[in-house]
């Protein structure tokens, strides 16, 4: 008799734990960039000119195209420090009148962030960005000891150096996959192609790749400092982009976020709102195709 009355309480809680409803999930578009105003640099690997009646029409098709996913929130890559002088280049916008300077004018928070923000009426785009070397600024003073003993280690790892490596066989193989460059792609191809490319599995794969794999092969035995920089710097700093999101959540309100961000910093910030249960990233090829 005890069996099946054991067997009838474990159904009863394997059914309420498996029938809970989910929790809301804020979706995130994760917008995966170049930095446009490399267009203007004549050496940039990426070099485009944005302002041919061809591109702005792209420019245009691709804000259209976040624009009607509605975003509650547009996120870019300047810091809070810098809200002020974003608010006024976008109320500016708002009135009529583009940055007069043309880097600004360029870059991608104002050619998709602002032109979709005005698109939905927004108020402003909000800057997420953190920057290490900000601790470094002129007249900074760190407001607590933890923040204090971060500023020393910060200093501490500029200055390291060590140029021994650990198993220099393994860590230099190349990237096994062959991928068409990204400047003669960006030449024969859309915005949004391009950008489709560029926040693909296998590109992003790629890139972080190329990009760090060598410098975690730095020291010997039991030093890693060379892994302690490229957490601080790195993967510290995108979580500190990520904290800045969450503290603009209005839980009860928002449904959709787009976040326009160098592509080279999706791949962790996906992680972590793949990892948060009260997010939902959006595939950004669902979006541009």
């Amino acid at each position: 008799m005890k069996k099946p009355l054991f067997t009838l309480v474990l159904f009863f809680i394997i059914h309420i734990g498996f029938s809970q409803s989910p929790p809301k999930r804020i979706k995130i578009i994760l917008l995966g960039t170049f930095h446009f105003n490399q267009s203007l640099d004549s050496n940039s690997r990426l070099h485009s000119n944005l302002f041919t009646p061809k591109r702005q029409k792209e420019v245009d098709d691709l804000v259209a195209k976040l624009a009607k996913q509605k975003p509650d929130k547009i996120f870019c890559e300047f810091t809070p420090a810098r809200q002020p002088f974003y608010d006024s280049l976008y109320n500016d916008y708002l009135t009529g009148r583009e940055p007069a300077i043309i880097r600004q004018k360029a870059n991608e928070i104002f050619q998709i962030g602002m032109k979709t923000a005005k698109k939905l009426g927004h108020k402003r785009v909000i800057g997420m960005n953190y920057q290490p070397l900000d601790l470094l600024a002129e007249g900074y003073t760190p407001p607590n000891p933890v923040d204090s003993a971060m500023l020393g280690l910060f200093k501490a790892l500029q200055t390291f150096e060590d140029n021994s490596r650990t198993n220099t066989e393994f860590f230099d193989m190349p990237f096994p996959y062959k991928l068409p460059k990204k400047d003669s792609l960006l030449q024969k191809s859309t915005l949004a192609e391009y950008l489709i490319d560029d926040n693909s599995e296998r590109r992003m794969q790629q890139t972080d790749y190329n990009e760090w794999n060598t410098a975690i092969s730095y020291g010997t035995d039991l030093t890693m400092t060379n892994v302690d920089y490229i957490s601080t710097i790195w993967y510290g700093a995108n979580l500190k982009n990520y904290n800045n999101v969450l503290r603009q959540v209005d839980y009860k309100k928002d449904n959709i976020y787009l976040i326009i961000y160098g592509s080279n910093h999706i791949p962790f910030l996906k992680y972590l709102f793949n990892m948060n249960p009260y997010f939902e990233v959006v595939e950004i090829e669902n979006v541009l195709k």
